[in-house]
């Protein structure tokens, strides 16, 4: 079965008047079809003039993604569904659709993931998460006042020393 998420993704060639032309140094030239743009009309926290993005596969059978802005193409955040690495994660979907003005079937959730040297220590942002209207293509990051979404969600448990000396 394929998620809401995964409908949205990929970027298929489109040269021509459909298509938006990017270079970036990350992911090299691509044409991404002007119907897989997504369109953050606040722009991202931080980043208020990064409007336009595109979700990328990072590589099959990832659950990882890349979320690729359009208007500063050497910006891009690794993102994840987060149902794919935190098995008890809630998603706001009823709050995403209201904020989107869409139905909750209509609606894809991504989390950042943060990738320090050490993957192991590899953490989501439950408390801010992406969520897309897959229909309109209208994004927006939202801010959770649940306490219990962690801003950093350590995706990978510590290893059995490290857990007993905290």
């Amino acid at each position: 079965m394929v998620s809401v998420a995964e409908e949205m993704v990929s970027v298929r060639p489109a040269p021509g008047p459909d298509a938006i032309h990017v270079r970036s140094s990350r992911f090299g030239e691509l044409d991404v079809p002007v119907d897989r743009v997504l369109h953050f009309p606040q722009g991202l926290i931080g980043f208020p003039r990064a409007r336009r993005f595109v979700i990328l596969d990072h590589r099959p059978g990832s659950p990882f993604r890349w979320l690729l802005c359009l208007d500063e193409p050497d910006v891009a955040f690794a993102v994840a569904e987060p149902a794919r690495l935190v098995p008890d994660y809630q998603p706001p979907l009823e709050l995403a659709a209201r904020v989107l003005g869409t139905d909750a079937a209509d609606v894809a959730l991504f989390v950042i993931v943060t990738i320090p040297p050490d993957p192991l220590a590899m953490t989501v942002n439950l408390m801010a998460p992406v969520v897309v209207g897959v229909r309109t293509r209208r994004a927006r990051q939202l801010v959770l006042e649940d306490g219990r979404c962690d801003p950093s969600y350590r995706v990978c448990a510590p290893p059995p020393a490290a857990a007993a000396e905290s």
